[in-house]
């Protein structure tokens, strides 16, 4: 049985910051969402806006703590998530800056450079979505003469 490959600082990093990302989705989330009666009161048709924005913040949240966390323990479906995650986030990005958000060039760099770590063989194969990299063992197989 091959053991599991160790894990990439890089996917460590990752999942610390999509931990700290799900925390603050869900207490944004639901702060517009206790927000929104008094958003209510304020401009009409506000409250419903502020709620979905918060509900959407929650699910975000919530989805982006699970792959965090199943980032350190090397689960495909945390790898699988994230690669959705950052595909949707590189179309918002590119749908922002189309209306004008200069500001979302950042961001959507950012989310290339997360899909192209993601993609790189060592961090497939931690996640058990690729072989196994050769080159990473301190000895060399050793061979017996017949």
């Amino acid at each position: 049985m091959q053991s599991k490959p160790a894990r990439p600082t890089g996917v460590t990093v990752l999942g610390i910051l999509a931990i700290l990302a799900g925390l603050a989705g869900l207490a944004g989330g639901a702060l517009l969402l206790g927000l929104s009666g008094v958003v209510a009161s304020a401009y009409p048709g506000g409250a419903t806006v502020a709620a979905a924005i918060g509900a959407v913040l929650l699910i975000i949240g919530i989805l982006e703590l699970v792959y965090g966390i199943g980032f350190f323990g090397g689960k495909g479906w945390a790898w699988t998530l994230a690669m959705i995650g950052s595909v949707l986030q590189i179309i918002f990005g590119i749908v922002s800056i189309v209306f004008g958000s200069v500001g979302s060039v950042f961001g959507l760099l950012i989310s290339i450079l997360i899909l192209y770590y993601l993609t790189r063989p060592h961090v497939k194969a931690y996640f058990g979505k690729g072989p196994a990299v050769m080159g990473s063992s301190p000895m060399p197989p050793s061979s017996v003469p017949g």
